[in-house]
């Protein structure tokens, strides 16, 4: 099963604000009342108008001139996010979050277990506990893998249930364009148009070796095998976490030092907290500046132990910021990230925070 919930960014905004639904909402990256930054998500109403996430901004206004355009709330986002995977956990043993408003989840133990409900009972109550609990809709995909799941999910949005009986993977993807194909992007898709292959059942049906000289000799035969509906990845229980980050986009830029400093801070204590939900110590502390020229750079520094300290974390990365950035300097974005992860019975050792004045 494969669950994705709809349009969720303006579905939650939705969710708080009564007024709003049924409305042309764009939710922003960025600078939600200017001509910067893109949309995060559109409502299906803004969808109507040709508005879609990636968007710039300044071609949705011109696409929507009516639409109500929103900033993203990350934190909000994420807690609902948070209650939404609380009633999936609940319901099914097997389950893996992919993102922020999707999961999978292998309902094999659940039919085989005696009198145990079938997928689809599965998935409608699941579908009817998130609308109830949560106040949100999601779509679902039944399969017997997971990348037709992915594709059913999102064939009857909003709040549709799409089933693919086992044996049938090829007969439901191979109609869809091959862009539409889960892993294959514009730029891949255009050069499989280039040499005539416009549908899933063309990309199936479509000499290895060219496809192996195009896009080398593992990837053409792995686009062959997506495109006939094979797929052998389980569910996987433990996804290791990379790299943790936050960022803010500045509404207007900014050369603050107090405000840099908060927001440091701020965004130091929400990497703490989702740390020590996973149980993990950072090692690397990164920092990321756009500046109102576009111009963007990183800077990095690795402690001497690891950390899930928010007073750790900002001390390095006000060290990083007074290495990096030019007092005055507008910016137009401030990001913080945490990675190099180590056990969590590694030994630790406390810094002394570094104050921003």
């Amino acid at each position: 099963l494969h669950l994705d919930l709809d349009a969720f960014y303006a579905s939650v905004e939705e969710k708080l604000r009564p007024e709003l639904v049924g409305q042309p909402i764009s939710v922003v990256m960025g600078e939600a009342n200017t001509l910067r930054g893109a949309v995060a998500t559109a409502s299906y109403a803004a969808r109507s108008y040709g508005v879609h996430s990636a968007m710039p901004v300044g071609q949705a206004r011109k696409l929507c001139p009516q639409g109500i355009y929103l900033p993203v709330r990350h934190e909000l986002y994420q807690e609902v996010s948070r209650e939404v995977m609380g009633v999936l956990k609940r319901e099914v043993p097997l389950l893996e979050q992919v993102s922020i408003d999707e999961a999978y989840a292998d309902l094999t133990a659940m039919q085989a277990a005696e009198d145990g409900p079938d997928g689809p009972e599965i998935a409608t109550r699941l579908q009817t506990l998130i609308r109830q609990e949560v106040g949100l809709t999601a779509s679902v995909g039944l399969a017997a893998n997971k990348l037709t799941a992915k594709m059913a999910s999102g064939h009857r949005k909003p709040g549709g249930l799409t089933i693919v009986e086992p044996g049938y993977e090829a007969d439901f993807l191979g109609p869809q364009p091959v862009g539409k194909l889960h892993g294959v992007g514009p730029k891949w898709a255009g050069r499989l148009n280039s040499i005539g292959i416009e549908t899933i059942a063309d990309l199936a049906a479509a000499d290895l070796a060219t496809l192996r000289e195009m896009f080398g000799p593992h990837l053409g035969r792995e686009l062959q095998e997506r495109a006939a509906g094979v797929d052998d990845h389980p569910i996987s229980l433990n996804r290791e976490t990379k790299s943790l980050s936050a960022e803010r986009t500045f509404f207007e830029d900014t050369s603050d030092r107090r405000t840099l400093w908060r927001l440091i801070r701020q965004m130091a204590a929400e990497l703490e907290g989702r740390m020590q939900k996973e149980a993990l110590l950072a090692r690397t502390i990164a920092i990321k500046l756009r500046f109102n020229d576009w111009r963007m750079i990183t800077r990095a520094v690795t402690l001497p132990a690891p950390t899930d300290a928010a007073s750790e974390v900002a001390a390095a990365a006000g060290a990083l910021m007074r290495r990096a950035w030019v007092a005055g300097r507008p910016l137009r974005l401030l990001g913080l990230r945490v990675s190099n992860f180590v056990e969590p019975d590694a030994p630790r050792q406390l810094v002394f925070p570094l104050h921003c004045s």
